[in-house]
């Protein structure tokens, strides 16, 4: 039998530290959203696919010439090229975003940061997804975090598969080539099923993830095994003259179109192809050192900056957040802008910080302490750095302007709105706790522990309140209006999910869609009658015209809105009056962007702004569409009625304050403050009561 094939060696190309240049470029402008490059997310697979190929072969070259792969040594220099560089850029975001963001936009950074120094933050993003309107994570200066998060799990898990698998059957690179695939469909099939349920967890989720870094080992591993020694240069490395720069061309010509609008496809769908694509252009580069292209991204200008991309990357998202809040310009400013002061500072994190700590001698012979130290520094940050310096009241550098109501806001508000608009919040108003001001948590019982819905009992009507966050912002009026009345309240609160019967938001994260299916399950046919209640108060986000495409009908998925919509408001009302139940409908709320959910922060408003003047919420002169189906509903059914809130909200006219006595009227741009609806609780109360359906309906 003759002697296996020597496996090809590995050396380093300056060309693949400038194709990391070409990524984070690629990053920085799709951050800063430059149009007509809306798939140019997907530089980021060509970072995780890189990372993979440079990974394996580090780890391949060292159990080659050692033997075996020292797990402390690999470990040690892990921790010692990245974390410190992680650690002062966490850090000092959270210093930066003191002086430019105000306390309430501060409070949910806490988690996210410290879930980044621990490099979880991708389970951390996927775990908020999961709350309705939760704040939108591309505002967060940590988002970024969540790739790190990913290769740093890869990290940890990646040499502990070579080391099982090179015992089991040492030198046989095949057999890993094997095991890698088996892997990698695995998490294919994690990646094309989540897509499916849940699209948020497909983007984020290690294992859906997983794919692309595996790719790139596979790629190295294959190059080592199965190559020619005539197809090798003179180190011994992979050489493909002609081939070579055909394949970079295409994976670069690929990306740029994958990258473009020009091409519609699902997400998945394109993830799977930029990892193909990746793996030419990685493997071109590779193999055909003196092409055209490996000579441009062999330049020292891209291959340094490719050295540095690193630190870009962790600065680049924060900067691009800061020029946008300081400066009112163009997005390829944006990106301009921030991409130089990112730049800047992974410079000089990279020669101040990174590279001493990475080629000091005496690091190494302290392989697994300095791992034992590099972790407790984080965690010990974590827990001890983070909150505190977020939770700062310091006011931002950047104050709202305090200008006075114009004359003819004060013409379109009336006297109490006017008085209000003038008046600040009161000195013992807490903004960070104002964000958490929400109602109960999810309430929901089903036919068998009715009981497990009640809120108040009273001995007077009993009251059930049904609905998504928007039921739960309205819950503690309720409550107080139940106990003052001797009323008994029950209620279904679910958060993202909608009330009218047999629809349910088909694009929700997993978890949220499997807890609608769990409370709404026989809802209206068991669970009503099992609770009994005289009304059902319903109430919920404004699902519009914009929700065509993500409501889904149990029964039928191939109604259009708004007719599926319109058709689930009167499934509701019909099983309700089966029950002599009646159905009082809660009219769309206000928000700060009136009907939309894209309106102003009102709480970072207030906490810049001496005056609420400069965060008054207009009104829009029109009504949301869906209120006519509600309204429609109504005249058709005689145990059915619907309830306007908002001349309570904003009483005075179109223009409404966003302070009430002292106190912040809306906690968010789409949720009333929980305190907000305990001061209207009679007003609602009496507008329920009005209804006249608290006697069960003949």
């Amino acid at each position: 039998m003759p002697p296996a094939p020597r496996p090809a060696s590995w050396a380093y190309r300056p060309e693949l530290d400038g194709l990391r240049t070409f990524a984070v470029v690629i990053i920085i402008f799709y951050h800063s959203r430059v149009d007509r490059i809306d798939g140019a997310f997907i530089a980021l697979d060509l970072f995780f696919v890189l990372s993979g190929f440079l990974v394996t072969n580090v780890v391949m070259t060292e159990i080659d010439q050692r033997g075996t792969l020292d797990l402390g040594r690999y470990y040690a220099r892990r921790v010692r090229r990245l974390l410190p560089a992680a650690v002062v850029a966490i850090l000092g975001i959270c210093l930066l975003f003191v002086l430019v963001s105000s306390e309430p936009q501060r409070v949910g950074f806490v988690r996210q940061g410290q879930a980044a120094l621990v490099y979880l933050a991708n389970w951390q993003f996927i775990a908020e997804a999961n709350d309705y309107f939760v704040a939108d994570a591309t505002a967060s200066p940590f988002m970024h975090f969540w790739s790190l998060s990913v290769e740093e799990q890869y990290y940890i898990f990646f040499p502990l598969l070579i080391l099982m698998v090179h015992r089991m059957a040492p030198g046989r690179g095949r057999v890993l080539l094997g095991v890698l695939g088996v892997l990698i469909a695995l998490s294919i099939t994690s990646q094309v099923v989540s897509a499916m349920t849940d699209p948020i967890r497909a983007y984020y989720a290690t294992d859906a993830r997983l794919y692309q870094l595996l790719a790139g080992a596979a790629l190295a591993i294959a190059l080592r095994e199965f190559v020619k020694e005539t197809s090798r240069g003179d180190d011994g490395s992979v050489s493909w003259p002609r081939l070579g720069p055909i394949l970079s061309a295409l994976g670069l010509v690929g990306y740029f179109l994958l990258g473009s609008e020009l091409l519609a496809m699902p997400n998945t769908a394109r993830n799977l192809l930029a990892t193909l694509l990746a793996l030419a252009m990685i493997c071109g580069l590779y193999t055909s050192a003196g092409s055209l292209l490996s000579r441009v991204f062999g330049r020292p200008t891209p291959v340094y900056l490719g050295k540095i991309s690193y630190g870009t990357y962790l600065w680049h998202w924060p900067m691009i957040l800061v020029v946008g809040e300081l400066f009112t310009i163009r997005p390829v400013a944006v990106a301009v802008l921030s991409g130089i002061a990112a730049t800047a500072l992974a410079s000089l994190s990279y020669h101040v910080l990174e590279t001493p700590i990475r080629r000091t001698k005496w690091l190494d012979r302290l392989n697994w302490r300095a791992v034992g130290a590099g972790l407790a520094i984080s965690v010990l940050a974590a827990v001890f750095a983070i909150q505190p310096v977020l939770s700062s009241s310091r006011a931002p550098v950047v104050a709202a302007s305090t200008e006075e109501p114009s004359e003819v806001v004060q013409r379109l508000s009336g006297a109490d709105s006017d008085k209000q608009l003038r008046k600040g919040l009161g000195d013992d108003v807490d903004l960070a706790a104002v964000v958490e001001d929400k109602g109960p948590d999810d309430v929901w019982c089903g036919p068998e522990n009715p009981d497990d819905c009640t809120l108040v009992d009273g001995g007077g009507a009993h009251v059930m309140l049904v609905g998504d966050s928007h039921a739960r912002m309205l819950a503690p009026g309720l409550i107080k209006a139940a106990r003052k009345h001797d009323l008994k309240l029950s209620a279904k609160i679910v958060p993202g999910c909608p009330w009218a019967a047999g629809v349910y938001n088909g694009k929700a994260p997993g978890k949220s869609k499997e807890r609608c299916f769990e409370a709404g399950k026989d809802f209206y046919t068991k669970t009503v009658p099992a609770v009994d209640p005289d009304v059902v108060v319903v109430a919920n986000y404004d699902r519009g015209e914009k929700w065509q495409g993500r409501l889904v009908d149990e029964d039928d998925n191939d109604v259009a809105w708004p007719r599926q919509q319109f058709r689930a408001i009167e499934r509701t009302a019909d099983l309700l009056a089966e029950n002599d139940t009646g159905l009082v409908m809660v009219k769309s709320i206000l928000g700060t962007g009136g009907w939309s959910t894209k309106g102003p922060d009102p709480l970072d408003c207030l906490a810049r702004a001496k005056k609420p003047g400069k965060c008054k919420v207009v009104r829009p002169t029109e009504d949301a569409f869906v209120d006519g189906l509600l309204e429609t509903t109504a005249a058709l059914h005689d145990n059915a009625a619907t309830v306007d809130l908002n001349p309570l909200i904003c009483p005075d006219g179109l223009v409404c304050s966003p302070v009430r006595d002292g106190y912040p009227v809306w906690r968010n741009q789409n949720h009333l403050a929980g305190r907000t609806s305990e001061a209207l609780a009679e007003p609602i109360w009496e507008l329920v009561e009005g209804t006249e359906l608290l006697g069960k309906p003949s």
